[in-house]
């Protein structure tokens, strides 16, 4: 079975190329993220449930809180309007 780090990079993996859960942790903990990460580790975040995303900040020994302070400090919007699973249907 996968972890959720395993889990959310293999999301970021599909479209734009490998993105190895190593460097997903290391960025999501405060490296600088390549153009290119950025991309793959927006698409992992959009494609992982949030109970998934909630494991994932565990797993990193980090709140949820803190997650999403740091996808806001990636992509300039927190993580419920980077996630289609929380945004409110049109």
């Amino acid at each position: 079975m996968r972890t959720a780090l395993e889990s959310v990079a293999a999301y970021g993996s599909v479209s734009y190329g490998l993105l190895a859960p190593e460097r997903l942790r290391a960025v999501l903990l405060g490296d600088v993220a390549s153009p290119a990460e950025r991309v793959q580790i927006h698409q992992a975040l959009t494609e992982t449930p949030p109970y998934r995303l909630a494991t994932l900040a565990r797993e990193l020994a980090i709140s949820s809180a803190d997650l999403d302070r740091r996808v806001e400090q990636l992509f300039g919007h927190r993580l419920e309007e980077t996630t289609p699973w929380t945004r409110p249907s049109a």
